[in-house]
């Protein structure tokens, strides 16, 4: 049984889910506060996780900023930034809780023992929001994925860290699948488009058949795997699926599946289990949005305001707790 969050009335309706794997569940607004991480009153920063953001290329610091800031907003105890240098001024005056560490795309390669100093420092790894797709980016991604799979006497502690891969870390993802191989705890997050290229399909072919598809794939590579469309489906082999009802169209706008990594981050950084910090995630990121089309209507509301979004539904959250 995924997670354990569920409870039920009567042993038959526990049966009854027990034999329907492919029963989807999903949540309301009454789940929230039980699908909230604990926080205990004497902890510290480190009990809630750290968490490597391998994003942004050169000019796309919006997109660094938005995932980190929201894995922040879920509960992420530190985040460490590792973008371009271009962008190290505008995130630190963005951004000032999180730390900055910085690359140089010019130097042609990545640096191998900075990379792996920085994975082991982190509990999660988030890849991909505004990368970029230059062979620099994709050398980053082999290079995260290769630390992750074979790393002699840190191997333990890194199988156990949830890797986040999205955007821009997708489309590099799809030139070379192979790179999953042997990666343990993978999430992916694709919209539609982006699922097509990992699969070599075309979109209304995905749309058409989005749970055997999605199935199939999570089966055939064991990740955790949201795609994301105006009904977001969360699949992992032997789960029952997902389904997102919450949301609106007001979500579609720039930055705003940067805004879902990060809180896919900081939930799964806080040892929720990662098909349940996918799902919390996922949901959590909608009623943000839902939140936040009530304060600016469903034309005007910015990546941003989900972050908001999802800050006041967490609140209101912790107080029926």
């Amino acid at each position: 049984m995924p997670g354990k969050q569920y409870q039920f009335r009567s042993e038959s309706i526990f049966s009854f889910f027990e034999k329907n794997k492919d029963v989807c569940i999903t949540y309301d607004p009454e789940d929230i506060p039980l699908l909230l991480p604990k926080r205990a009153a004497d902890s510290h920063k480190g009990d809630y996780g750290k968490i490597l953001m391998i994003t942004g290329s050169k000019g796309m610091a919006g997109a660094a900023y938005l995932s980190a800031k929201a894995a922040y907003a879920v509960g992420a105890g530190l985040v460490q930034i590792y973008t371009a240098e271009e962008n190290r001024t505008v995130l630190q005056e963005l951004l000032p809780e999180a730390i900055i560490s910085c690359y140089n795309e010019t130097a042609g390669k990545p640096d191998d023992k900075e990379l792996e100093k920085l994975i082991q420092w982190a509990d999660v790894i988030c890849i991909g929001c505004g990368l970029g797709t230059s062979v620099f980016a994709s050398r980053l991604l082999k290079k995260t994925m290769e630390i992750l799979r074979e790393n002699g006497s840190e191997e333990e502690k890194l199988r156990s860290c949830p890797c986040i891969i999205d955007a821009d870390g997708l489309n590099l993802l799809s030139m070379d699948m192979e790179q999953l191989q042997g990666v343990p705890n993978v999430i992916l997050t694709p919209h539609m488009k982006e699922m097509s290229r990992l699969i070599n399909k075309e979109i209304p072919q995905i749309a058409e058949r989005r749970f055997s598809v999605v199935k199939e794939f999570t089966e055939q590579y064991q990740v955790v795997c949201a795609l994301k469309d105006s009904r977001t489906v969360v699949m992992k082999e032997g789960h029952h699926p997902f389904l997102n009802l919450a949301g609106n169209s007001a979500m579609a706008k720039a930055g705003s599946g940067d805004v879902l990594a990060g809180m896919i981050s900081g939930l799964a950084a806080q040892k929720t289990d990662i098909f349940d910090a996918v799902s919390a995630g996922v949901y959590f990121h909608a009623c943000g949005g839902d939140e936040a089309r009530k304060k600016k209507g469903s034309y005007s509301v910015l990546a941003r305001d989900l972050i908001d979004g999802i800050g006041q539904c967490l609140k209101n959250a912790e107080e029926r707790l």
